[in-house]
């Protein structure tokens, strides 16, 4: 049998009894305090395993007595039938303070607080407070490490479940959120759960019911469901489940709504599927799921050999083709995640299949910023979707056939339309960070448009004032040159330096980041460190995330870490305005372009250059070179060369910058604000929405207890629901909602969550059943 929650207790009491014996003695006994009395319990449980002894009224029985009968029990001068070991000394509505405090202890403790100097404590480890119940289980050091939602309703559930929660295997409880509703199915499972956990863990199941719970689920499950667990076995319970048919067709519904609670169900699936000869794919058995994923994955491979447009072509059908395994148990598991992928290869082969305008600046930028940006957004998410190296290989393959010719496209009628007007001086980069009183301006180093509308979006799930505006980065596209121009100093404090710098005017210092720090420090912007707050009544210059530096760092993997990324810097902007900033705006130097494999190589002659770097490169004085060049934004008098279209002047690169295209020059700003009602920032927050069909899986956080996660037509009407059921978040960081109407798919609808007063605390506006 797998191990259980009591497995793991008892080898976490265990532990508490290591002691180093090269420097110590071996302890007396293990010290509990339980000032609450929690532990008791199940405390009978954990004596069946281990020689525990409990202060009480004596009963000799249980292993129980006062201090003076437990100090002798563990002298040895009374003898109950403990083995030699170090006896557990279980101290029932005892703090640990009460008893470290010897001279003013109570006299019934008085006996065995002596004991503590020669004993080890099952304690917490760092704060050497007692185990509470809940502490336990979630401390990730010495407890168990599980993932407990917050609120009374589960605490409550959780005490009364806690002796049959003990049996529960510990694999499968680590990977769930235990809330209320896990707790009372414990206590009071109805038919179906007990038919799910009995599914889940055939033999496991069977041995924690007496004959008499065995006869009644038989009785049961006959009258229910047409069959008998020790005659039929779990296999064609399986096979009944899978085909869903009269009643077992709500039962499957019910397995559907959580199958990450019943993974072992997973397998009794594999083994029930029919063997009989059928074209027809079903997606109740996990090998239709595979084999769908495995051809998936051979035919995104046989992209590499289809044009442009035959890819388009073929992304559009296999996104059709797939998306109902979207919808399916598989989905819901992660099992399924060329599915997704193919979705995003889908609205990339939709926004790649323009060529770009043949006007000017302004309607380049135009059509980047209103849907451009989304085929950058695609390709990163189709990549990200594919975790495991096969999947990543296949889902590269679809990427680069349709993206790469866009973006080299995109970039070179940019790079045209850029460079006359870069060499007429009429190409105007935006304007530095402002001065304003109250305005913190957050830097963020290589925040590229789609990548902004992520944080946009996260932002706005928290129910933050966002607005998002672009303007132009300076040229060339590397931070030496362009960060400097958004610092917020005078005019004239920085002028051409060496390399792609600019220098200090006065001492002709190059303008690294201490020399910019000065400058804006002596105009009187407070410079603030990573975790600093600063005078909200004055101007402020700060800096957050790693966007940037990890994709030089990993190239492509970028696409792994940009949500981890987006967090961090919306926390830094909550940090700030939860300081009573009126505002933050978020500021970057460039964007980039990312391509899942390397970049063509274009030669560049050493001897032209004075500096060369990825995408660009400073001209030496009179030399002729076969790319395009701009003037430098620091010196109009300098030439810079720009590797054309999506090249580059090194080789090997998947991630680079400094070159000219939407991706690069055309920069967002931010402007975040706490909102038009003022709320705190540190309100709820709506990271994450995944459509499965009409199944909206939604991930939360900073969440309190007695909160509500709803989908209503009007955000503030709770009339106009479209959820089969609105769900109280009880502390837990994923909510599924279901829409009923299949008639509503398509239709737009608003992701509310709700306090217990009806205040909306975070809103994000969906349309029902898509991911775009």
């Amino acid at each position: 049998m797998s191990e259980t929650v009591l497995d793991r207790l008892v080898a976490r009491i265990e532990a508490a009894l290591d002691f180093n014996a090269n420097a110590l003695v071996k302890p007396w006994a293990l010290l509990w305090p339980d000032e609450t009395a929690q532990w008791r319990l199940v405390i009978k449980r954990v004596a069946e395993r281990l020689p525990v002894v409990t202060l009480g009224e004596y009963d000799v029985e249980r292993r129980q007595g006062p201090a003076y009968w437990v100090r002798c029990v563990v002298a040895g001068t009374i003898e109950i039938g403990l083995p030699d070991d170090a006896p557990i000394v279980y101290l029932p509505g005892v703090p640990r303070a009460e008893l470290r405090a010897v001279e003013s202890c109570p006299p019934e403790l008085a006996p065995i607080a002596e004991l503590q100097y020669r004993s080890n404590e099952f304690t917490q480890p760092k704060s050497k407070r007692e185990w509470s119940i809940r502490a336990f289980l979630v401390n990730a050091d010495r407890g168990l490490g599980l993932t407990v939602a917050d609120g009374a309703d589960t605490a409550a559930a959780m005490l009364l479940a806690l002796d049959r929660f003990l049996d529960e295997p510990f694999d499968r409880v680590f990977k769930q959120v235990l809330d209320a509703d896990y707790f009372n199915q414990l206590v009071n499972p109805d038919p179906t759960s007990i038919l799910f956990g009995w599914l889940d863990d055939p033999a496991g199941y069977r041995s924690r019911l007496d004959d008499a719970q065995w006869t009644a689920f038989e009785k049961q499950c006959a009258a229910d469901w047409g069959f008998r667990p020790s005659s039929d076995g779990p296999v064609t319970a399986a096979r009944r489940l899978g085909e869903r048919r009269g009643k077992w067709a709500d039962v499957w519904k019910r397995f559907a709504d959580m199958p990450e609670r019943y993974p072992g169900i997973v397998e009794r699936l594999r083994q029930a599927k029919p063997m009989e000869l059928s074209f027809e794919h079903s997606d109740a058995w996990p090998q239709d799921n595979e084999a769908a994923e495995d051809h998936l994955r051979n035919l995104l491979r046989d992209f590499e050999a289809l044009t442009a447009e035959g890819a388009r072509k073929e992304a559009a059908r296999l996104d059709a083709e797939h998306a109902p395994r979207r919808r399916t148990v598989w989905a819901h598991l992660g099992l399924a995640p060329l599915a997704f992928a193919v979705e995003q290869l889908g609205l990339l082969a939709e926004r790649t299949a323009s060529e770009p305008s043949a006007g000017g600046l302004d309607a380049l930028a135009l059509e980047y910023t209103e849907h451009g940006w989304q085929a950058d957004d695609a390709a990163l998410r189709a990549l990200a979707a594919a975790s495991s190296a096969a999947d990543r290989a296949a889902v590269t393959a679809a990427v680069t056939s349709m993206y790469r010719p866009w973006l080299d496209a995109v970039a070179s009628r940019f790079q045209a339309a850029i460079g006359p007007m870069a060499h007429a001086g009429t190409y105007h980069p935006g304007p530095p960070a402002s001065t304003a009183a109250g305005t913190a301006t957050l830097f963020v180093d290589g925040l590229r448009l789609d990548v902004a509308h992520r944080l946009a979006h996260r932002l706005a799930g928290a129910s933050l004032g966002v607005e998002l505006d672009t303007s132009l980065a300076a040229l060339p596209t590397v931070t030496e040159t362009a960060k400097p121009a958004l610092v917020p100093v005078q005019s004239d404090a920085l002028t051409a330096g060496p390399g792609l710098h600019p220098a200090n005017a006065i001492t002709g210092t190059k303008a690294s980041i201490q020399v910019l720090r000065s400058l804006m420090i002596d105009k009187g912007v407070q410079v603030l460190g990573p975790t600093e707050s600063g005078d909200p009544s004055g101007v402020a210059w700060t800096e957050a995330g790693e966007v940037d530096h990890r994709g030089h760092d990993v190239g492509a993997r970028l696409v792994d870490y940009l949500d981890e990324e987006v967090g961090r810097i919306a926390s830094r902007i909550r940090e700030l305005l939860d300081s009573s900033w009126k505002r933050v705006d978020v500021v970057t130097d460039h964007g980039w372009i990312l391509l899942p494999v390397e970049m063509e190589k274009v030669d560049l002659p050493v001897a032209t250059t004075e500096i060369k770097k990825g995408r660009c490169a400073r001209i030496k004085d009179g030399a002729a070179v076969h790319v395009p060049t701009v003037p430098w934004f620091w010196d109009q008098d300098v030439r810079i060369a720009l590797a054309p279209g999506a090249t580059c002047f090194e080789a090997g690169t998947q991630y680079e910058h400094g070159g000219a295209s939407p991706q690069e020059c055309i920069v967002p700003r931010l402007r975040v604000t706490a909102g038009a009602a003022g709320a705190p920032t540190t309100a709820p927050e709506i990271i994450k929405i995944t459509w499965l069909g009409l199944l909206c899986r939604i991930e939360l956080s900073g969440l309190a207890p007695g909160l509500m996660v709803d989908l209503r037509a009007m955000p503030a009407d709770a009339k106009t629901s479209i959820a089969e059921k609105a769900k109280e978040t009880s502390g837990a960081e994923k909510v599924s909602l279901l829409v009923s109407d299949e008639e509503l798919e398509g239709q737009r609808a608003h992701l509310v969550l709700v306090a217990s007063d009806g205040q909306i605390l975070a809103q994000r506006e969906v349309v029902v059943g898509k991911n775009r």
